[in-house]
């Protein structure tokens, strides 16, 4: 495949998976390149498995992903079996089988057929052995902020171990919830709550190459950083992380995807030539991108509190700290805003606000804590 055709692929994946890229970068091309987009994958957890299809439309304008409907999805393995996905959100399909799950060391692929008839497939993949998760920790730490300065802090990691020794590359992620109190209180709801549990997913690469390592044992893989500037670990804080065991295909794939990211915003440095992934396309004049993973997980989780730490963290939410809103007579939005006070300013009047969950954290947040909490 040639560069600029290669480039092409590799911005809209990036388009697709990391919205959250620095700068938006946007090349001279075409703007009517329509090609599928496909993740998903298959695990030895319990299902539904789900596979994600979207179509590139028009590289001139933003969010310009629309979803892939009415496709007919099935899946395989080398021993026979097969599974059909039903479409339950525009784009989104997930196996109609429950009792349809992975296994390690079986061969699993998916085919597609789109709604004008175009065929897809992934190619084959083995799930390899289990990479099991036998600590999450935290210790105080710091880092070095953009302006040279150390922000203290809290580093989050893990430790695990291939049982079987066979298995090398890793990829993980996790998600975290705390409970928030709102540090002032006037209802803003019907159901007014000072105590809710924000919910996060992570939205970084995290990977390691143990392809080197004669033993399988992996110590110290970096997860996450919360500063001492943060409320976070005021009260409970829970993360629970999954770690794939993934093929080297699958690792090389997504080493990728996380060096263009890396070299920020400057992709001609870097042009990723497996970003396709493993998805092919059965017509020569069509392209898909994206990537159908089988993989092992295995997950865990863990509370932490501030008496796991040394160094003190803050207690109050900077976004709760008042501010200004200056307008020529009109009231702030009283459902974004708690008005503190007033003021004549020269033409304009000056409001001293809070945003409304500070005093009402249901207004934001869920009351109620995440499914995963323990």
């Amino acid at each position: 495949m040639n560069r600029p055709k290669n480039l092409v692929y590799c911005i809209l994946f990036l388009a697709f998976f990391l919205y959250s890229c620095t700068e938006q970068f946007v090349p001279e091309l075409k703007d009517d390149i329509s090609i599928l987009v496909v993740d998903g994958k298959i695990t030895n957890a319990e299902g539904p498995y789900q596979v994600r299809l979207f179509r590139t439309v028009n590289l001139n304008q933003p969010d310009s992903l629309n979803p892939e409907q009415e496709a007919i999805i099935s899946i395989y393995d080398d021993k026979g079996n097969s599974d059909s996905f039903i479409e339950t959100l525009p784009g989104v399909y997930k196996n109609l089988n429950t009792d349809f799950r992975g296994v390690i060391g079986n061969s699993y692929w998916i085919e597609i057929q789109t709604s004008d008839g175009k065929k897809y497939e992934s190619k084959p993949e083995i799930i390899p052995p289990e990479i099991i998760i036998e600590k999450i920790y935290a210790e105080d730490s710091k880092i070095i902020q953009d302006n040279g300065s150390y922000l203290n802090g809290a580093g989050f990691y893990l430790n695990a171990k291939s049982p079987s020794n066979q298995s090398s590359y890793l990829r993980w992620s996790y998600q975290e919830s705390w409970e928030w109190h709102s540090p002032f209180s006037a209802p803003k709801t019907d159901n007014p709550s000072q105590i809710c549990y924000p919910y996060r997913t992570s939205n970084n690469i995290f990977l390691f190459d143990g392809s080197l390592l004669n033993n399988k044992d992996f110590k110290r893989l970096f997860t996450k950083f919360i500063g001492q500037n943060e409320v976070k670990l005021n009260y409970n804080y829970f993360i629970d992380i999954s770690l794939y065991s993934v093929s080297l295909e699958n690792f090389r794939f997504w080493n990728n995807i996380q060096k263009s990211i890396q070299n920020n915003g400057q992709i001609y440095d870097i042009i990723p030539s497996n970003s396709e992934g493993n998805i092919c396309a059965c017509e020569d004049d069509e392209v898909a991108i994206g990537y159908f993973e089988a993989s092992s997980i295995n997950t865990l989780g863990q509370v932490f509190t501030l008496s796991d730490f040394e160094q003190e963290f803050e207690t109050f939410p900077k976004e709760c700290e008042e501010f200004i809103i200056k307008t020529r007579g009109e009231l702030p939005d009283t459902l974004r805003y708690h008005i503190i006070r007033s003021y004549p300013e020269e033409n304009v009047m000056a409001f001293v606000v809070r945003p409304n969950y500070c005093y009402d954290c249901n207004v934001k947040y869920s009351p109620s804590k995440p499914s995963f909490w323990p």
